[in-house]
């Protein structure tokens, strides 16, 4: 079975373990800081501060932005439940977003009509790799986290994600852009957000006490993430390689592609293709060996009690007809090749 996401590793992640355990200093290290100085350098911010996974950054973002109970926090409902967690930590409450059916994204005007005098924040996901439409959501007045967990690498108006909002926050899990296994980032130019955070990520020996939270990124973790980070336009170009030789295969398919916000390059973290037979789609294709799944395993309206399903139709439509197809550096051409002429054939078929 060709799997849904698989981790491109090479010889070169594995030396910098080799090295990292040979000189045994495991936990935040010069490898951390290294990591930190090389991330805020390539996306433009003064701060970027190394933690332990995407959804501690999320959490520690919304800390920082002073975020806790009685305030409202907007996030899409397509999207990963570690929104809803890191939300909910705080006692914020989150409200959700519908998206637009063809960026997958919410829109400022979505965006708006939730909008109450207790919102404190947006959550603004650029979900799949592609560019969410910041400006105009800038606009709003509200403070911005972006969640870059799937964009790394990809550019807005000519800036890369993540440089635009007050905040942003990135993922190293196993199968995103970049892979150490775990680990995240928290982005900002706001000297004192990034105090904040900093307070916040170091519980120990301190004279005065607040609750604080042991979200350090070890020099292990770091290690192999800066191995990755330095592969990342390699990486960016081999998944918009296969993108394009899937879309070219699919000429004249009735399928519908995620649609790239104008003056936005994406990553393509996700091929996404929608249909009005996702179901059978995805069964042809698993009976083939290819390892297609929805994209999103359950959007967050459908945990929560909401008044009208109606008031999330595009997410609804979305996820019935949405199929992620394997899309990652590790997939060969050979295997690059199988799925593409497999997914022509079932497509045509159904």
């Amino acid at each position: 079975m060709i799997p849904q996401s698989r981790p491109h590793l090479s010889s070169e992640d594995f030396r910098y373990i080799e090295d990292i355990l040979l000189s045994r200093q495991v936990a935040r290290g010069k490898l951390t800081e290294e990591l930190e100085r090389s991330f805020s350098s390539t996306l433009g911010v003064r701060h970027a501060i190394a933690v332990s996974h995407g959804t501690a950054a999320l959490h520690l973002a919304l800390l920082a932005l002073g975020i806790g109970e009685g305030d409202e926090v907007i996030i899409p409902s397509y999207t990963c439940v570690a929104l809803l967690h890191a939300v909910q930590y705080t006692g914020a409450t989150p409200v959700l977003v519908d998206i637009d059916a063809e960026t997958l994204n919410p829109t400022p005007d979505m965006i708006l009509l939730r909008m109450s005098s207790r919102t404190k924040a947006v959550i603004l996901t650029h979900t799949f790799g592609f560019p969410a439409d910041i400006e105009p959501i800038m606009r709003l007045g509200l403070p911005i986290i972006e969640d870059c967990a799937q964009s790394l690498g990809a550019h807005y108006q000519g800036k890369l994600v993540g440089a635009w909002g007050n905040v942003s926050i990135f993922s190293f899990y196993a199968t995103k852009m970049i892979c150490s296994g775990e680990g995240g980032m928290v982005c900002t130019d706001d000297d004192r957000l990034a105090e904040r955070v900093c307070d916040l990520n170091a519980p120990d020996m301190r004279t005065t006490y607040r609750v604080r939270y042991n979200y350090k990124m070890s020099n292990l973790t770091a290690g192999l993430a800066l191995s990755q980070f330095k592969q990342l336009e390699n990486f960016i170009q081999r998944r918009r390689e296969i993108a394009q030789r899937y879309r070219s295969c699919l000429i004249g398919i009735p399928l519908h592609f995620q649609r790239a916000t104008v003056g936005s390059e994406p990553v393509y973290y996700r091929f996404v293709i929608r249909t009005d037979k996702a179901s059978i789609l995805i069964h042809k294709t698993r009976e083939a060996g290819i390892e297609c799944d929805h994209p999103v395993f359950r959007p967050l309206h459908r945990y929560l009690e909401t008044p009208n399903l109606a008031d999330f139709e595009n997410t609804e439509n979305v996820w019935e007809s949405g199929i992620s197809v394997p899309i990652y550096p590790d997939l060969s051409d050979q295997e690059v090749s199988y799925i593409a002429s497999t997914l022509t054939a079932a497509s045509r078929a159904v």
